[in-house]
């Protein structure tokens, strides 16, 4: 082997032409790592983003619920049946401001099959009632009606409940079984 040969070989396997290599390889495994636990971290931030959202939403809700029942503003009222002995009975609960709504009722009697009961917001500026809820009473004989949509700033005249088809209907039907202003 010449003097020259001998220098080729040297070269060729010399520790600190790999050394760069290596380093390339180690440098490359930790980018990857680390584009694949960003992609994680990004994933669980959006999952975590969407909680926040269901949340943000459960609060709201939970927010005009309370307002309706405990805001000064509410109009508290207490429904009556029409021409019958006063055993079933309700109590409307309206934030007009917010357009929120809770009705409780209690001592309802059972309806035949097809037939349900709709509480109605009969608004004070004379424009037709506005369908609030459908609901039939349960084993206790109580139903209630919790946060309809219904169009905020409406003030209310009174408040009334029929009976319906099960679906409901476009405007209240007679009789009216309970009433209050």
């Amino acid at each position: 082997m010449n003097d020259e040969t001998a220098y080729d070989e040297e070269k060729r396997f010399h520790p600190g032409l790999w050394i760069g290599w290596i380093l390339a390889a180690v440098f490359l495994a930790i980018a990857l790592w680390l584009a694949h636990h960003m992609a994680w971290v990004r994933r669980e931030v959006d999952i975590a983003r969407g909680n926040a959202a269901q949340l943000q939403l459960r609060l709201n809700h939970a927010d005009q619920l309370v307002d309706a029942l405990t805001s000064p503003e509410s109009k508290h009222v207490v429904l009556t049946e029409n021409r019958q002995p006063a055993h079933p009975g309700g109590e409307v609960s309206w934030l007009a401001s917010k357009g929120a709504l809770v009705f409780v009722a209690g001592g309802l009697k059972p309806l035949s099959a097809g037939k349900t009961y709709e509480l109605w917001l009969e608004p004070a500026e004379g424009q037709a009632p506005i369908p609030a809820g459908l609901f039939q009473p349960d084993a206790d004989a109580s139903a209630t009606v919790v946060l309809p949509p219904l169009p905020a700033q409406t003030q209310a005249k009174r408040f009334l409940v029929t009976i319906e088809p099960s679906g409901g209907s476009t405007t209240p039907s007679l009789p009216i079984v309970m009433q209050g202003p």
